[in-house]
C-alpha cells in the first residue's frame, strides 16, 4: 500500500532530522515545542509522567522533548533505519530510561494490551486513509479521557500549496526543459527565503512540491474531522487555527453537550475557511454552504492543473473569484485589512490566467517579484487535540 513512509524510504533521506548536537539545540527546539502546546491549551507541564504513544517520530526529535519534559514513551516507527537515531539521541541526552518499547510497525498495524495518555502523531496522519480507521486505532489505545494529538493537511487552507505545485507543473511543461530542485528555486527561492526557516528549500520542495501526498485526495476538511471523532466518541479538546466559536458568549455553567459543541464547532469552521483558504483574518459573518462550494471548488480545480493544463478550467476558476469577491461585498468579512484580501484574490486571478494562457515567461517573473505572492502561504497545516470522553 502506498505511504508516506514509502515516498520518504525512496529518497533515502530523514525529513525532520535536526542533528542536535548540545543542550542549547535541544533547549531550542523544547522552547519551540513549548510554544506549539500553549497555542493548544496544554502547558507542557502536562506530560511529565504521562505515558505517551507516538506514531511516525521518525528521528524523533518530538520524542526527545517529551522525554525531557518527564514523559515515558512508547514509539511507533515503521522505518527500522530511523531506530538507531532515536536510540542514539535518548542516550546522547541521558534519557535511555524514558523509553518503554520502540515498534517497527505502521499506526494501522500496532498492536498493544496496554493504554497510553496521550497519542501523538504529527505530520502524516492525513494519508492514513479512511480517516476513521485511524480514529478507531486512537480509541482503542487510548486511556479514558486521554488526547489525541494529530496535525493535517486542511482542504481550504492546503489551497495555496496545491497552487504552489499548480504553477511549478505548468512552467515544467510549457517552458525551456527546466525541471527539478532548479526549477523550483527559479521559481520559488525568493518565496522561500522570505520566512524564517531552519531547513533547506531542498526539502521543502520534496516535501510540499514533489510529495505525492500534496494532492487533494489526502486533504481533510476539518468539519467532516469533527464529526468523525464525534461518531467514535472524542471531543475537540483545542485547535490551531481555533474551531470552537471564538465570538460565543454565554454562561459558562450554561449545559453544554457534545452535539452542541459539534454543531458550533462546525458552524465556525465553515465561518473561517476563507481564512484558511487565504492564510490570512478574512471570517465571514454568516455560515454559507454556497461560498465553501466555491472555495472547494477552486481547490479541485487548481489539484487537476497540477496535472495537465485547463483553459476551461482556469476560466471556471476566474468567474469563482468574481463570485466569490460579490459574495464579500453582500457579508462583509471580519478582517484587519479588507484590501489586502482583494489584493489576494487578485494574485489568484493573476495566475489562474497565466496559467491558462501559458504565459510561463511572465508567471515565473511574477513568482520572483510579486510581493503578495512572495508573502502567502495559506493556513494549510491544521493541528488537533481531541479528548476521548
Amino acid at each position: 500500500m502506498e505511504s508516506l513512509f514509502n515516498y520518504y524510504e525512496t529518497k533515502d533521506i530523514r525529513p525532520t532530522y535536526a542533528a542536535f548536537g548540545n543542550d542549547e539545540q535541544l533547549n531550542r527546539y523544547s522552547e519551540q515545542r513549548k510554544n506549539f502546546f500553549y497555542r493548544l491549551n496544554l502547558p507542557y507541564t502536562f506530560f511529565k509522567g504521562k505515558k505517551i504513544l507516538e506514531f511516525g517520530p521518525d528521528t524523533g526529535e518530538n520524542a526527545l522533548v517529551f522525554a525531557k519534559w518527564g514523559a515515558t514513551l512508547t514509539l511507533v516507527e515503521p522505518n527500522i533505519e530511523a531506530h538507531s537515531y532515536i536510540r542514539n539521541y535518548l542516550s546522547q541526552y541521558g534519557l535511555e530510561s524514558s523509553i518503554n518499547g520502540l515498534v517497527a510497525a505502521s499506526l494501522l498495524e500496532f498492536k498493544n494490551e496496554s493504554k497510553f495518555d496521550v497519542i501523538d502523531a504529527e505530520g502524516f496522519i492525513y494519508t492514513i486513509q479512511p480517516n476513521i480507521a485511524w480514529i478507531k486505532k486512537a480509541k482503542e489505545c487510548l486511556e479514558e479521557d486521554g488526547l489525541f494529538v494529530i496535525s493535517f493537511i486542511d482542504l481550504y487552507g492546503g489551497f495555496i500549496e496545491l497552487l504552489q505545485k499548480a504553477i511549478y507543473n505548468s512552467v515544467k511543461r510549457n517552458g525551456q526543459g527546466g525541471e527539478g530542485l532548479e526549477l523550483a528555486q527559479t521559481l520559488f527561492l525568493n518565496k522561500w527565503n522570505s520566512i524564517i526557516h531552519t531547513r533547506k528549500i531542498e526539502s521543502w520542495f520534496m516535501d510540499v512540491i514533489e510529495n505525492p501526498f500534496v494532492r487533494l485526495k489526502y486533504l481533510i476538511d476539518p468539519a467532516d474531522l469533527l464529526r468523525d471523532a464525534h461518531s467514535e466518541g472524542f471531543r475537540l479538546f483545542s485547535s490551531w487555527p481555533t474551531y470552537r466559536n471564538a465570538h460565543s458568549m454565554d454562561w459558562i455553567k450554561k449545559p453544554f453537550t457534545a452535539e452542541s459543541e459539534l454543531n458550533s464547532s462546525v458552524s465556525f469552521i465553515q465561518q473561517s475557511r476563507l481564512s484558511h483558504f487565504l492564510g490570512n483574518k478574512c471570517f465571514i459573518p454568516v455560515s454559507s454552504e454556497e461560498l465553501s462550494t466555491k472555495l472547494k471548488r477552486i481547490v479541485e480545480i487548481t489539484d487537476g492543473l497540477i496535472d495537465a493544463d485547463s483553459e476551461e478550467g482556469c476560466k471556471e476558476a476566474l468567474g469563482l473569484i468574481a463570485d466569490i469577491n460579490k459574495f464579500l461585498q453582500a457579508h462583509i468579512p471580519m478582517t484587519d485589512d479588507l484590501a489586502y484580501v482583494q489584493n489576494l484574490f487578485k494574485m489568484i486571478k493573476d495566475i489562474f490566467e497565466m496559467i491558462s494562457s501559458k504565459k510561463t515567461g511572465d508567471l515565473t517573473a511574477y513568482c520572483q517579484t510579486e510581493e503578495v505572492f512572495i508573502s502567502t502561504w495559506g493556513m494549510g497545516t491544521h493541528n488537533v487535540i481531541f479528548q476521548k470522553a
